[in-house]
C-alpha cells in the first residue's frame, strides 16, 4: 500500500575486492612519501647544507609529481595494467638515488621517482574505486585513505630501520626501490596469470 516502505535488503561491502588493492595501497603510500620526507637528509649525507638549495631541490621533485599525475590524465587506460611499469619506475628512481655521489645525480633520481609516484596515487584510487559499485564507495574511499596514511605514517619509521640496518639512509632508499621492483614484478606475473586463465572464445 502506499503508506508502507519497502525495505532493501542490506549488501554485503565487498572486502575481498578492496582488500588486495588497499594492502597495496600501504606499500604505495610509502614509496610516494620517501622523497619528500627524506629528500633533505639525503642532501645532507651528501653534505649539501644551503637550506635554498635543498628546498630548491625538493621543489623540483614536487613538481616531478604533477607531471606524473598530468600523464596518468592523459593516458586514458585502465589502472591495473599500468601498475607494474609505474612501481617500476619508482623503483628505477629509487635506485638512481641509492648510488647518487653527488646532489644533482641525487636529485635525477628524486624527479625519476616521483614521476612514478605521481601517476602511482591516482593509479591506486582508480583502481580501488573501479572494484566498488556506487552505494559502496563513501566507505571504499574511508578505507583506502586509512591504508594511505597507515603507509605514509610508517614510511620514515620503516626507512629508520633499513637505515640501522646497512647503514645508511640512501642504502634504506635503495633497500625499498628493490622492494618496489618485486612488487612490480609480482603484479605484472599476477597480470599475465590473470589474463591466461581468461576463457578464450570458439572459433
Amino acid at each position: 500500500t502506499g503508506g508502507e516502505s519497502v525495505v532493501e535488503p542490506r549488501r554485503a561491502f565487498p572486502w575481498r575486492q578492496l582488500g588486495g588493492i588497499c594492502a597495496l595501497t600501504f606499500f604505495g603510500a610509502m614509496v610516494f612519501y620517501t622523497v619528500p620526507v627524506e629528500m633533505s637528509y639525503l642532501l645532507d649525507d651528501l653534505g649539501v647544507e644551503s637550506s635554498g638549495v635543498i628546498g630548491l631541490a625538493t621543489a623540483v621533485a614536487s613538481a616531478a609529481t604533477v607531471g606524473g599525475a598530468v600523464t596518468f590524465a592523459r593516458l586514458r587506460r585502465a589502472p591495473e595494467p599500468l601498475l607494474p611499469g609505474v612501481l617500476a619506475v619508482c623503483a628505477v628512481g629509487f635506485g638512481v638515488m641509492a648510488v647518487a655521489g653527488n646532489a644533482a645525480l641525487l636529485v635525477v633520481g628524486a624527479v625519476i621517482n616521483c614521476v612514478g609516484t605521481g601517476m602511482l596515487l591516482p593509479a591506486l584510487l582508480t583502481s580501488a574505486m573501479s572494484r566498488l559499485a556506487f552505494e559502496d564507495r563513501g566507505r571504499g574511499t574511508g578505507l583506502w585513505m586509512a591504508a594511505f596514511f597507515g603507509g605514509e605514517f610508517v614510511c620514515p619509521l620503516v626507512l629508520l630501520g633499513g637505515e640501522a640496518a646497512v647503514g645508511s639512509l640512501a642504502g634504506a632508499v635503495g633497500m625499498l626501490g628493490v622492494a618496489a621492483a618485486a612488487v612490480a614484478g609480482g603484479l605484472l606475473t599476477a597480470g599475465r596469470r590473470g589474463r591466461t586463465a581468461e576463457p578464450q572464445p570458439r572459433p
